[in-house]
């Protein structure tokens, strides 16, 4: 059977969304809530989050390189987020899904603590404007949840096309006891490393651009 082409302009949407406005997004009660089945065609908990997914293209790639990990990708905006669901149904990718909802927000309602061994922030919404900087997903406060979040030598990933974002994110993370950048050598040898910067949508479009593209990895040392 020949898959179809999923058209991506049937799906546009603008890049930014509020992410503290109410739009019918999925928030369970409690993590023991979510029915995981309906996401995954193996009924267990993701191991990876990509937050702020996109159109999928880095979500759909990492959970076919990682066939036994489940691999959960999170969006706000309705649109992308039914492309995507429509591209992993198309693609039949077993291990991936997508969840639309508000990631500064819910997390802890969608996740237990330790559960997740990779977070991926790849290109977020810099929220330029002063006023607008609370909506950042990389702060002080959200730093809390991804330790709480994050098993023992969890990682976290960054990736971002505009310097000024990506140094405020180090210096946030690097300003949260726990979190530890790792070396050059070791990023090297990491498979994702490589991904976060090249295989994204963002990712093409900030090399046709600017030819520069930020990216770091860390890593959690839990007592």
């Amino acid at each position: 059977m020949q898959l179809k082409n999923i058209k991506k302009g049937l799906y546009r949407q603008r890049a930014h969304a509020n992410p503290f406005k109410d739009s019918n997004i999925v928030i369970p009660p409690n993590p023991q809530s979510v029915d995981w089945a309906s996401y995954f065609e193996i009924n267990r908990r993701p191991d990876f989050v990509d937050i702020g997914c996109g159109y999928g293209k880095f979500l759909m790639k990492v959970a076919e390189k990682n066939p036994g990990r489940n691999v959960l990708g999170l969006e706000i905006r309705d649109k992308v987020c039914a492309y995507v669901r429509a591209n992993i149904e198309n693609l039949r990718i077993p291990n991936a899904g997508v969840m639309r909802t508000n990631a500064l927000i819910f997390l802890p309602n969608i996740f237990s603590g330790g559960q997740l061994s990779k977070i991926f922030i790849l290109f977020p919404d810099p929220h330029f404007k002063k006023r607008k900087q609370k909506g950042r997903i990389v702060c002080q406060q959200m730093m809390e949840v991804y330790e709480y979040l994050l098993r023992n030598e969890g990682r976290l990933y960054i990736s971002t096309d505009v310097e000024d974002l990506f140094d405020y994110m180090v210096d946030v993370i690097l300003a949260h006891k726990g979190f530890e950048p790792l070396s050059e050598e070791e990023m090297n040898k990491d498979p994702l490393f490589y991904m976060i910067s090249k295989d994204t949508d963002e990712a093409l479009r900030a090399g046709v651009k600017t030819g520069k593209v930020f990216s770091k990895v860390f890593e959690i040392k839990k007592d």
